[in-house]
């Protein structure tokens, strides 16, 4: 029979290695930690409370009841024993630093506890000096007297009161089926290893979306005519039966709908993360992010199934390009030799030579242009047949 369950957050520690800053307030893929946490916890319990010291805490996750150790100085156990205690019910305990722990595997931690009677339920761990993931369990509000007893003896080990409690422990062997448990115990305690849970998480949102498609920047100065090359090769590709897809790159931030729709006030009255907007023909997603993704991590997490990607804009970027250039607008395109990323100019379309560029070179003067363009980017880009559609 279910019980009542309070995810908790530990933000505990006084981030030593990470120059006394708070840890769990550091973002990973535009994410924070700690709301990477509060997401798992959420789905896996019927309330949420945050365990902190820090006086400004109360602010780090509105809404969510905040708490402080009942005895302080009693290190990771002295945050467990105010968990139970401020819960007042069984709970699901994640350490604030650890970005990767799935809702599925709180989830089953919790059905083996209320399944089987046990008193604390934790996975086994090869990284753990203890065997187990303390810091990521499921305790029973049971084990509260256990605590004290060892604090009371001065005992802080976070496992101090195992041997007084019924503890279930999740075989190593089986935490494959929840995800890779190298990656699901990571915690950052360092900027380096913020560094390396972010190339992490990079790898696992590449693996989960798929392939990097093809992808094409076109480019330009101001007023070049990037907008119009973009939609008419994208016209033309997909009359050939080709799937094309498009990035717009902007400098500002920007909105979809006009002020006063029920969409605009959901994401600037109601602050949602995210806010979805469907239609019989048409389905819109805008969300918001800590940090710009590099347009292969969008082409990857949200375009995979494209057989080209026309970017607008990604000057910068390592992309290859075509730039767009009338000498009437610009006596001189964007490209030179000296730029750091001038190797990803693949092509340039303009009414004019442009000097000492080595690429390909499209006529604006010339009445098929368009059509040679179109014919060089499925010959460079798109040799595989077009997708069923």
């Amino acid at each position: 029979m279910s019980s009542t369950c309070t995810g908790v957050i530990l933000a505990g520690g006084g981030s030593s290695r990470y120059g006394g800053r708070p840890k769990g307030l550091e973002a990973v893929r535009g994410v924070r930690i700690v709301d990477r946490v509060a997401t798992a916890l959420r789905a896996a319990s019927d309330d949420l409370i945050l365990i902190a010291n820090a006086p400004d805490a109360e602010g780090w996750l509105p809404g969510v009841r905040t708490f402080g150790d009942v005895r302080t100085g009693e290190g990771a156990l002295g945050g467990l024993h105010a968990a139970l205690t401020h819960a007042g019910t069984d709970i699901l305990l994640v350490a604030w630093d650890m970005p990767f722990v799935p809702t599925a595997l709180l989830s089953e931690l919790r059905r083996r506890a209320e399944a089987g009677g046990a008193d604390a339920v934790l996975p086994e761990s090869d990284g753990s000096r203890r065997g187990v993931e303390p810091l990521c369990a499921w305790y029973s509000i049971r084990c509260l007297p256990a605590i004290e007893a060892a604090l009371a003896a001065g005992d802080r080990r976070v496992v101090a009161f195992h041997d007084a409690v019924r503890t279930v422990r999740v075989p190593h062997g089986e935490l494959a089926a929840f995800g890779d448990p190298a990656l699901m115990f990571r915690n950052v305690n360092s900027p380096a290893d913020l560094a390396e849970a972010e190339r992490a998480a990079e790898r696992e949102t590449t693996a989960a979306a798929g392939r990097v498609p093809p992808m094409l920047a076109i480019v330009g100065r101001k007023h070049a005519g990037k907008t119009t090359l973009t939609v008419r090769l994208s016209a033309e590709l997909t009359a050939r039966g080709r799937r094309v897809m498009t990035l717009k790159h902007g400098s500002h931030t920007f909105n979809l709908d006009p002020a006063a729709t029920d969409t605009y006030r959901h994401y600037h009255e109601g602050n949602a993360e995210r806010v979805a907007m469907a239609s019989p023909d048409k389905f819109a997603l805008v969300m918001r992010w800590e940090r710009e993704l590099a347009p292969e991590e969008i082409a990857a997490r949200y375009l995979a199934d494209a057989d080209l990607v026309l970017c607008e804009g990604f000057k910068a970027s390592a992309l290859p390009k075509v730039e767009i250039h009338r000498h009437e607008a610009h006596a001189s395109p964007l490209w030179t030799p000296d730029l750091p990323n001038a190797a990803s100019w693949r092509a340039v379309a303009s009414d004019v030579a442009v000097v000492g560029f080595g690429g390909t070179h499209f006529d604006l003067a010339s009445a098929d242009w368009l059509t040679s363009l179109a014919d060089w980017v499925e010959r460079e880009y798109l040799k595989h047949s077009p997708t069923p559609r």
